[in-house]
Order: structure tokens, then C-alpha cells, then sequence
């Protein structure tokens, strides 16, 4: 169960598979979860809401990754970790973008649990 000083964290994927395994681990451990299928949905999503940290796809549709966090940096230097295939593709946009981390697919849910811990400790 989530309470109100649980963080909340945004994943956006356009893979429903991908949301949901992520979302159902991530709310084992006590995070609260906002998900979305598009940056624009997902830029959306942040506006309305408190995000403690954000978890997404890079290629996507309507709105991808790259564009997703250039928005939410004119706004907020909330964690963002790219979970990816294609991360040679996207290197120098990525570099680009300040406070960004990377988990190649295929992932271990594991490695990205501690990933997320290690960017919201280092918000705390």
C-alpha cells in the first residue's frame, strides 16, 4: 500500500507489457505509479501531478523519449531513466540531457529497482 509521502513515479512506454510489469513491481515495493502510453501523454500526466522520478521508452509514438524529457526539463530536474533498445542511436541527444540514466532492453527488473532507489536517495 502507497501512502502520500510514497513517491511517485511516471513510465511511459508504449508497450502496455512493459507498464504494466514495471508498474506492478514498482508498487510491490510502496512507490505510487502514474503511467502513460506517449510523451505527450506522459507530459501530460507530470502536469498534473507531484513526479518524484520518470521511467521511459525512448522510440515512441506521438511524442518520443528525447522529446518527453527536453519538456520536462524546461520545467523540473526530475530524475529520468531511459529504458531503451536503441541507446547507441539516441548517444548524443542523450548526453544532451541533464540528470538522464540509461537501462538497456532487455533489463533485470532488479537492476532497475536499484536504479530507482539510487536516483530518489539521491533527491532526498
Amino acid at each position: 500500500m502507497t501512502s502520500d509521502s510514497s513517491p511517485t513515479i511516471l513510465i511511459v512506454d508504449n508497450d502496455e507489457g512493459v507498464v504494466r510489469a514495471i508498474a506492478s513491481r514498482l508498487k510491490s515495493l510502496g512507490y505510487a505509479c502514474v503511467t502513460a502510453e506517449t510523451g505527450a501523454q506522459g507530459i501530460s500526466a507530470f502536469r498534473s501531478r507531484k513526479i518524484d522520478l520518470v521511467i521511459t521508452d525512448l522510440n515512441m509514438p506521438v511524442g518520443d523519449g528525447i522529446s518527453l524529457a527536453k519538456s520536462l526539463r524546461n520545467v523540473s530536474d526530475v530524475p529520468i531513466i531511459f529504458v531503451t533498445g536503441f541507446r547507441d542511436e539516441y548517444k548524443p541527444e542523450l548526453l544532451s540531457i541533464p540528470n538522464v540514466s540509461v537501462l538497456c532492453k532487455p533489463f533485470d527488473t532488479s537492476a532497475l529497482i536499484d536504479l530507482v532507489e539510487v536516483e530518489l536517495a539521491l533527491r532526498s
